[in-house]
């Protein structure tokens, strides 16, 4: 036990009054009156015998030092002490405000208004003179309130946090809290959040700091969400695009679901899927669409006792025609004759109006023109262009990333074995039918992924050097028998510059295709953000009062300056929605958490007081005549 505010202490002098008044009381004197009319009427406790009255007279003195000391003790802050709560100099809150929290429970109460409703009561127990602060966190730590004395401005601070549909990071705030707990110490770091693993809420502490987790999970949440998302425009075809979603239901859910998925181009139904999902399955689709660039494209999945709305719904334009300009460069001379089949591919994806291709011989290597990406057929440049995405064709030796060397004896090979057949650069590529003839020796390396393999070496290799996307083909299609004029070579080629080209940071700011928590720069006065919210589109047009915005909505936004791009969830671990153990649900119970006044004893002095109030008036006043 613990007063808070022992200055009030004092008041317990004043008990001295009712001490005097019941000790000291006048004798009754005995008055000679002219009629006993008016006294018949009086109340019966007047009429009672001797030991009654004495016997009340002393509760109605125990009652009102009973109403005394629960005044003193209220004004007090008279506190049931923590284990170890006298010890602690500085108190930090820290407190998960991503994604998940806003995840609500049968009442309505999303997970962050009930761990805040929590520390709230727990802030109670702390002693005056220890030093409180905020933190809270989504993919960031922020400090909302560094070290106070003031309750007030603390609780304050806590009311004004809000969810923000981001994914969180809670080693970083971690950190960020237990260095702002080390500056006095002794310091308990009280740590609020859906913790699927405590563990990973529970690091290495350094000395004289502490921490307590406030764990708010639902028992038995369950969630299926869109966690992939993407949108491709189809090398061949024109207004046709390709569609990438990924859906997971969360591993703590108490039983599989069947999920309903529905795909919706400017608002008219698409296509559908109905599927079962184990917890933690995932189950992957690739849709192809059509419509014109600009219509809005929905993806929604449902579920039954899906309780978390922010990973249900993405929606997106789909890209306007902007075609990748690339160029094609590979000697052409008598000996070394221009490879038709290549030609012919990459004619058949210009024709789509996807690609707009140059052609060019190493004497004029560098170009001049702003390209997108680059195509080295049977020749490498000396000095390695780090800024393009390249697709290399039969590479003649090495150059920069590329380690190579060149076959004085080409070799066929029937078949291929496929090593990563859901890459996108085998994007609807049938690798089954594939014969091909190996001109190089490739050797992958750092992350360079083999994608078909002949007899014991890589054959065809994507990967990323140093942010640079790179594709090796290690064969002739001039040379190849069941490959150049399959429907399969143009895709592949078209796969393999479309795939390179998006990894690229130019490419990347031309789409604005964001995840929740990244920050882009724009132009322009208003923003306009569209969403999908309650079963219908929302829109609203907000002030920019920066050139660097944070993406804190999910959906489509576009400034005054004609800028466009899309926001989305698309978080795993957000998306994975923990439980809570019932062993650790009822070691919660026990401790106290969560429990209304679990330190403070004020609300017992209160009702007590009140209790008290209505007794005596029940005793004492129930008979009195006015």
């Amino acid at each position: 036990m613990q007063f808070l505010h022992p200055i009030y202490l004092w008041l317990l002098a004043l008990a001295v009054i009712p001490v005097m008044l019941y000790l000291f009381r006048r004798k009754s004197k005995q008055v000679n009156v002219s009629t006993m009319v008016f006294f018949k009427t009086l109340a019966r406790e007047h009429q009672e015998s001797a030991w009654l009255r004495k016997l009340k007279k002393w509760l109605s003195f125990a009652l009102t030092i009973l109403v005394l000391l629960a005044s003193v003790f209220s004004l007090s802050r008279l506190i049931r002490v923590g284990e170890g709560d006298g010890n602690y100099r500085t108190y930090v809150v820290l407190l998960d405000r991503s994604a998940s929290m806003a995840l609500e429970d049968e009442n309505g109460v999303s997970r962050l208004d009930r761990a805040k409703q929590i520390i709230a009561d727990r802030i109670e127990s702390v002693p005056e003179d220890a030093g409180l602060a905020l933190v809270v966190y989504d993919n960031r730590p922020l400090i909302i309130q560094p070290r106070t004395l003031i309750r007030r401005e603390f609780l304050s601070r806590l009311d004004e946090i809000k969810i923000r549909p981001i994914a969180g990071d809670v080693s970083t705030a971690m950190d960020s809290a237990l260095m702002l707990a080390g500056h006095e110490t002794p310091a308990l770091v009280i740590h609020a959040g859906d913790f699927g693993n405590p563990d990973v809420a529970s690091p290495n502490l350094p000395d004289h700091v502490s921490v307590e987790l406030v764990n708010v999970a639902l028992e038995t949440p369950v969630n299926v969400g869109i966690t992939s998302f993407q949108i491709r425009k189809s090398p061949l075809e024109q207004d046709s695009y390709d569609v990438h979603a990924q859906v997971t239901l969360n591993r703590d859910a108490p039983e599989a679901r069947e999920v309903h998925l529905e795909l919706f181009v400017g608002g008219v139904p698409s296509q559908v899927r109905d599927f079962d999902l184990e917890p933690g399955d995932r189950e992957t689709f690739e849709f192809r669409v059509r419509g014109a660039g600009g219509q809005i494209l929905r993806v929604n999945v449902a579920a039954e006792g899906d309780s978390f709305a922010l990973d249900d719904t993405v929606i997106s334009p789909l890209p306007r025609s902007q075609p990748i300009v690339a160029v094609w460069i590979r000697e052409n001379s008598d000996e070394k004759p221009q490879d038709a089949y290549t030609s012919l591919a990459l004619s058949a994806i210009q024709e789509s109006g996807t690609l707009e291709l140059l052609a060019g011989t190493p004497e004029q290597w560098p170009l001049k023109h702003d390209i997108d990406a680059v195509i080295f057929d049977g020749w490498l440049p000396d000095e390695w262009p780090t800024d393009l995405p390249a697709v290399v064709i039969n590479p003649p030796g090495s150059s920069g990333p590329i380690v190579a060397q060149k076959l004085e004896s080409p070799i066929p090979y029937d078949s291929v074995r496929v090593g990563n057949e859901d890459h996108p650069v085998l994007f609807r590529v049938s690798s089954s039918r594939v014969a091909l003839t190996q001109t190089s020796i490739f050797q992958p390396s750092g992350s360079f992924e083999p994608l078909w393999i002949a007899g014991r070496e890589p054959i065809l290799a994507a990967g990323e050097v140093e942010g640079q996307r790179l594709v090796v083909m290690a064969f002739s299609p001039q040379m190849s028998e069941r490959l150049p004029l399959t429907a399969s070579f143009p895709l592949l080629l078209g796969n393999s510059v479309f795939w390179a080209v998006e990894g690229s940071d130019e490419y990347k700011k031309r789409i604005n295709n964001l995840s929740t928590g990244e920050f882009v720069d724009v132009e322009g006065e208003t923003i306009a953000w569209t969403e999908w919210k309650n079963g219908g589109m929302r829109r609203r047009e907000l002030p920019l009062d920066s050139t660097t915005i944070e993406m804190v909505r999910t959906g489509i936004w576009q400034t005054s300056s004609d800028m466009v791009g899309t926001s989305h969830l698309l978080s795993a671990n957000e998306s994975d929605l923990p439980g809570i153990s019932k062993d650790e649900l009822m070691k919660m119970e026990q401790s106290g958490v969560g429990k209304s006044g679990l330190g403070s004893l004020v609300r017992i002095f209160l009702t007590l007081i009140v209790v008290v109030l209505l007794l005596e008036s029940w005793l004492f006043h129930r008979h009195a005549v006015y």
